[in-house]
Parts: C-alpha cells; structure tokens; sequence
C-alpha cells in the first residue's frame, strides 16, 4: 500500500523547541509510519530543521520574501500598501509551494496555526490537496481566521470551550469540518526527567530545599504575562522570604527582546535580585520543572500550554490563568487554582495560600498528577490525529 504523503508547514522553526515544534516533533517521532510518509517544509534552516533531518524525515527549506518572512505582528502593522505588497508576496510563495506539492506527490497538508494554513493554504487548494489547521492557540483576526474556515477542509482545536471563546456563529456553520483533538504530554519523557541525576542542576541553580521552589517556563513576551508574576511574588516575598522564582525562558526572537529586559529591570527596581532567577533557555527545563513545588502561569491568552500539563504530571501545585485549555484541565481549587488573566493580585493570594501549606501543594499535586496521567497521554492524541487524516484522506 502506498504510504500517505503528509506536507508539515512549520512557519517557526526558530530552533528552541518548544510550544507548537513541540507539538511538531510528538507527530514526527510518534505518528504510524506504516500509514504516513511525512514532509517537512520551513521558511529557513535552524538547529529544529536540522534535527527533523537527521531523523530521516525530508525536509524542504523553501524561503519566502523578506516581506513575508516577517514576525510579532509586524505585517499586520502595515500600511495599506505594504499589505498589498505582502499579499503579492505571500501569493508568489503559494506558487512555489504548489510546484513543491506537485513535485513531492503531497496528498495531505498540515497546518499548526492560521500563519501556517495562510502561507501554504491557497497553493493546497490549487492542488485539491485537503488541509488540516489544529487550532491551538487563540484566534484573533476577525479576517484571517474567517479566511482560515473557509480554507480548510477540517478544523481541529484543543477543547470545547477553545472553539466556543470566538466566532460561534462560524463554527456551527462549519460544524460539519470542526472537532477537538485534545492535547497530551509523553508521560515517557516524564518519568525520565524524574529519574535523571540532577545535582549538577540543583548546584548551578542553587535550587535548595530550605527554600520554596516557584518556577514560570516559558517563552519571554508580553501576552505570557510574566511581568504581572514579578509584581505579585514582590508582594509575597514579604512574608514568605524562603520563596524563590525561577524564569526559565528567553525571547527566541528579537522582536521581544525588549520586553525581557523589561522584566530584568523590573526585577531589580523591585528588589528582587536575590528571590529571582533568570535561567535562560534550557535543554534540561523539564529536569527543572520536576525540582520546583510550584508553577505559575500567568499568560493573557492561550490554546494548550504544554508546560502546565507537563507540572501536573510532575505532581507539582499549579496558579495558572482560565485560558485554553487550562480551564478545562484544570478544576479549581482541587488541582490547582484557576485566575483571570492580568490580575497581580491574584496570583499572589494564590501563591499565599500555597506557600502556607506544604499539606495543600501536596495534595493539590497529586490530584493533578492524577487527572494528566489518566487522561492526556499523547500516545492516545498521535493515534486519533492519524485517523482524522486516514478519514480526510479517503474522502480527498
């Protein structure tokens, strides 16, 4: 039998792999290889493309104009006419993508976000090649997203409550192409990070158990909300000097640079220098993540942040803010605590609550170890993402 041939456009591939290459490298390494043949196409070559390669995967890098290739929003930022020129451009690139297609045999195209489904949707079409767009972060653009709908041929996102926050209107018109494919974590990669030797972490970091381990991982810019963390552990660490915050991330591209020098002043005009500890970005932050007995995520808006799963899993306390999936995942106050978005305050009461009781971060840690490990095992997301793209592929 003829294996499917599956196009994954990944229009990030910034090397740090993170976020959606996360997601990118589950299917990559776990999709059936009996079924599917995979392509991967990127806009420049990184460390991430490299990596893809040398697991046998072909690897198409095919770079778009300097127009296009563009990021945090910059096009969007445009002029009328720039716009027009980007457009031209963007078409341009699709009739470059569809001679790819042709020349690959593509039967199937993969889209992980609306960037993705517009840089390489309308040369799918041309094709009559169908397209998948998991939706797993939040739609925003009233236009391009409705452009999105009309472009794919099914539509998947994280949760019920993800594909009710915009648009309900379109998607019950397009009921009949739009589903959930919940997200998961390798519960594998878990139990190694906890199995793994890490004092060498624990002295480089100075992570000691005297002290109350809190930790944000992530990427540094302004819509994850890491400043409104700074401002309430200020507030904690008057009546809780054991505490210690760790920053684990950093801001990938050069466009949110500024914003995490932002955060590096306002740590120390808040004379935080010895409560808080920028780490950069790191290979080992899971190994981090299971030394930590709290974790905040304090981000404005979201589709399904992994890292949250990630310290459920660990059995780790969780603050994090009712977006995506979060609101799903996790049911407040038993295993772990729900706030809304941009809220300082909050986060610290939260925080209060759980620097007072070690009883209650235990607790509340081992009930959300429970709800990941018995229901968001990637392995089960893999296998029902390969028969959407079986169905897909016998109705194309």
């Amino acid at each position: 039998m003829r294996k499917i041939r599956v196009l994954i456009y990944e229009p990030y591939p910034f090397g740090k792999i993170a976020g959606n290459l996360k997601t990118q490298s589950y299917i990559i390494d776990k999709i059936d290889r009996d079924f599917f043949s995979l392509v991967l196409m990127a806009p420049f070559e990184t460390e991430f493309t490299a990596l893809v390669r040398g697991k046998g995967i072909e690897t198409i890098v095919l770079e778009p104009s300097q127009r296009v290739n563009r990021y945090g929003g910059r096009c969007l930022r445009d002029n009328y006419w720039s716009k027009f020129l980007t457009l031209y451009d963007l078409a341009s690139y699709n009739l470059k993508v569809s001679r790819v297609l042709r020349e690959q045999a593509i039967d199937f195209v993969y889209c992980n976000g609306i960037r993705s489904l517009l840089t390489v949707g309308p040369a799918a079409k041309l094709n009559g090649i169908p397209i998948f767009w998991y939706v797993k972060g939040e739609l925003q653009n009233p236009v391009l997203d409705r452009v999105g709908f009309l472009l794919a041929d099914r539509i998947a996102f994280y949760s019920y409550m993800n594909s009710n926050d915009k648009y309900r209107a379109l998607v019950h018109i397009f009921k009949r192409k739009v589903g959930i494919l919940r997200s998961g974590i390798d519960l594998v990669e878990i139990e190694n990070a906890e199995k793994r030797t890490k004092s060498h972490i624990t002295f480089e970091l100075a992570i000691r158990p005297d002290r109350v381990n809190c930790a944000y991982l992530g990427q540094l810019y302004a819509p994850k909300g890491v400043h409104d963390l700074i401002e309430a552990f200020s507030v904690v660490r008057k009546d809780f000097p054991q505490a210690h915050l760790y920053v684990v991330g950093d801001h990938i591209i050069e466009e949110y640079e500024e914003y995490r020098s932002r955060l590096y002043k306002m740590v120390v005009d808040l004379g935080l220098d010895d409560v808080v500890t920028f780490t950069g970005w790191r290979e080992d932050a899971l190994q981090i993540l299971s030394l930590m007995d709290i974790l905040i995520h304090p981000s404005f808006s979201e589709g399904g942040p992994r890292i949250v799963l990630e310290a459920m899993a660990f059995g780790k306390a969780v603050v994090a803010t009712r977006v995506g999936v979060v609101r799903e995942v996790i049911k407040d106050g038993l295993n772990g605590f729900l706030i809304d978005p941009g809220k300082p305050a909050a986060i610290a009461e939260k925080l209060t609550l759980l620097l007072k009781s070690k009883a209650l971060r235990m607790e509340m840690g081992r009930r959300a170890r429970e709800t990941i490990w018995s229901e968001y095992n990637v392995e089960e997301r893999i296998k029902e993402l390969g028969n959407i793209w079986l169905d897909m592929t016998k109705k194309g």
